[in-house]
């Protein structure tokens, strides 16, 4: 082999350069991430039954789910806990399961889950299926809003994580210290006694005003014209303007007996402060085989485009943990190290 290599040494180069070339582009390709992927074999079914006792949760939503979720398959336990309002239902693969199938494994959980939900009570919220756990957050960003309510930073951090989420490479982005907008109305007993108005036409009213109902067709001649019952809120004025149908047949608005407001959601589960300012905090996952550092770079520039075009000042985004920049660490001493010991080779 030598011999050949010595009497064929344009062959031999040129054999080196491609090895050379081609390592070099692989190198560039190659997916990039601190810390290897780990697939986890574990989900949480959870639904939230409001206003029901843990043995109407328990007969009413965890026994139906579960039996459903049985039938999928590659099992090996399921394990379940019921509170009010509440439902959690914890689904462990089978060890012998590769990773490969686990997603597809989820998939299927969802089926069943989505099958079974038609059986549950109307009155409970569509289960959820969370199966993320492996997931790697490897950015991370404290949005600060200078002068901004938490209402407007809440849009902004929507506007955020709908624009990064179209990224290649970005698998999911999730918002840490939101409170959501909500609107608070606090009824005066008082005033509905005078007025001869009821708690529950209230809930009555409010529930049918805000639904979505088919009002069917009408058929003039040859022509088929859909019918549109427009009466969802479009703003808190519609609430406040509501007509509540009293037991004695007298009619009030809502703003006559209660107060309403549009104010953050309280209380809220989570706070997150930067530097001792209100913040949101994004953080974003990757998808498997992507190149983290590559991911940086596009989202640093999607957050520079944002606040040249969409995003006022005053909102600023600081960085709490980048791997990107780990990354690019370890690769640059690696790659420092190689070079050392290829000259040393050399030398000696």
């Amino acid at each position: 082999m030598t011999e050949f290599a010595f009497k064929n040494k344009i062959l031999f180069y040129f054999f080196l350069v491609v090895l050379a070339v081609g390592g070099i582009m692989s190198f560039q390709s190659m997916s990039k991430l601190e810390d290897p992927e780990i697939k986890v074999k574990q989900a949480l079914v959870v639904t939230i039954y409001p206003g029901a006792s843990a043995h109407e949760t328990e007969l009413e939503v965890t026994d139906v789910l579960e039996k459903a979720i049985k039938t999928m398959g590659d099992i090996k336990k399921i394990e379940s806990r019921s509170e009010a309002d509440y439902s959690e239902i914890t689904v462990e693969l089978d060890p012998t399961i590769s990773p490969d199938e686990i997603e597809q494994k989820w998939d299927i959980l969802r089926r069943k889950v989505n099958r079974a939900a038609s059986q549950l009570p109307a009155k409970a919220n569509p289960p959820i299926v969370v199966d993320d756990f492996g997931d790697v957050y490897g950015l991370f960003y404290a949005m600060t809003a200078d002068g901004f309510s938490f209402d407007e930073m809440h849009d902004y951090g929507m506007l955020i994580k709908q624009e990064i989420e179209s990224l290649p490479d970005v698998k999911r982005v999730k918002i840490f210290g939101d409170r959501p907008p909500c609107i608070n109305i606090n009824i005066h007993q008082e005033k509905m006694a005078s007025l001869g108005v009821h708690p529950s036409e209230v809930l009555m009213a409010l529930d049918s005003q805000n639904e979505t109902v088919y009002a069917g067709y009408f058929e003039a001649g040859r022509e088929r014209i859909r019918v549109d019952v427009t009466n969802d809120f479009d703003d808190i004025n519609d609430i406040r303007n509501l007509i509540i149908q009293g037991h004695e047949d007298d009619q009030v608005r809502l703003d006559d007996i209660a107060d309403i407001e549009r104010t953050a959601d309280t209380p809220y589960r989570e706070a997150m402060r930067y530097n001792s300012q209100p913040a949101l905090g994004i953080s974003i996952a990757m998808q498997s085989g992507g190149n983290v550092i590559k991911l940086g770079e596009a989202v640093d520039q999607r957050l520079t485009e944002l606040k040249q075009s969409r995003i006022p000042a005053g909102i600023d985004f600081k960085k709490v943990f980048f791997q990107p920049d780990k990354v690019s660490n370890a690769i640059s001493t690696f790659m420092f190290n190689l070079a050392q010991s290829v000259a040393s080779s050399f030398s000696s």
